[in-house]
């Protein structure tokens, strides 16, 4: 016997608001260790220099595993975070079967972020490919997903109408970027990292007629800008391996050296920092008129 309209109605309410008020306690839970983490952070002096990661783990002394690019038939993501680990072998080489449950701690190790903050990834992989994250894996590919982590106006990959699979390196793109600093050295400050996500917002949205970029989708793109500005120093040097070839540099370690590592708090004064600080989206650039969604296929320009 079928049931009736209403109680099928009540039962799905009651799933939504509990499967909410579940997600919410638990990303305040995490906000919660956060924030004693960062105090941890502000009473506790940072790691020597050379010692932020652990002897004994990848890393040590700036001795990363071996870096060997991706073979035919691999998994690789749009993040080149993860591509890094992949192609260390910090994770799985082939980029497969990838436990959730044992990623956050790579995450942590690799990078010296938080314990929360390295829990964020996973956990937002698991909800939005619908899996568990105590007992699934996943392939790199898997986050793919347009609109996941994957978003248009990406810093260091083409738009999906021109990269379906986005594990292609936008070298153009990240060469631009990585010229572009006004630091010292030529090294990225946030400032020069907010105008070049404004500028590259402005170019795929001229000229890509599949484009699409919310607000939430904007952050992720900031908090990818903010990572490589907090982790990698801003330093153009690190980044040129990092980010073309998704390779840790021989030598190189977290620029961040706290003992509790990168927190969420700290890293979202810096995504702030960028995203607020884009010119484009207040001077009427981001309002250009863009082509016909039924126009050809569009063509890649340089920015």
């Amino acid at each position: 016997m079928a049931l009736p309209y209403v109680l099928i109605a009540l039962k799905r309410l009651f799933v939504i608001i509990f499967s909410t008020v579940k997600d919410g306690l638990g990303t305040a839970g995490l906000y919660l260790w956060d924030f004693a983490l960062l105090l941890f952070n502000f009473v506790t002096p940072d790691l020597p220099a050379g010692h932020v990661i652990p002897e004994g783990r990848p890393g040590h002394g700036g001795e990363w595993p071996k870096y060997a690019p991706p073979s035919d038939g691999d998994s690789r993501s749009p993040c080149p975070g993860l591509n890094a680990m992949a192609n260390h072998g910090i994770i799985p080489r082939n980029g497969k079967g990838i436990k959730f449950a044992e990623l956050h701690t790579a995450i942590q190790q690799t990078y010296n972020v938080s314990a929360p903050f390295a829990h964020f990834l996973p956990r937002g992989a698991a909800q939005l490919l619908t899996r568990d994250l105590a007992h699934d894996t996943f392939d790199l590919s898997d986050v793919s997903v347009h609109n996941m982590i994957e978003h248009d106006a990406s810093f260091c990959r083409d738009d999906i109408v021109y990269d379906v699979h986005q594990t292609t390196i936008a070298a153009p793109v990240l060469n631009d970027m990585l010229s572009s600093g006004t630091g010292a050295g030529g090294n990225l400050t946030t400032a020069d990292l907010s105008r070049f996500l404004g500028k590259r917002r402005v170019q795929c949205r001229t000229e890509n007629p599949q484009f699409s970029l919310s607000l939430s989708q904007k952050f992720i793109g900031s908090t990818n800008a903010a990572f490589v500005y907090k982790v990698f120093g801003g330093i153009v040097s690190d980044l040129h391996a990092f980010l073309l070839e998704e390779r840790l540099p021989n030598g190189w370690e977290p620029r961040v050296r706290h003992r509790a590592g990168l927190t969420m708090l700290e890293i979202n004064k810096t995504i702030g920092q960028i995203e607020f600080g884009v010119p484009q989206e207040v001077d009427g650039s981001m309002q250009a008129p863009r082509p016909a969604a039924g126009s050809s296929s569009p063509s890649k320009k340089g920015l």
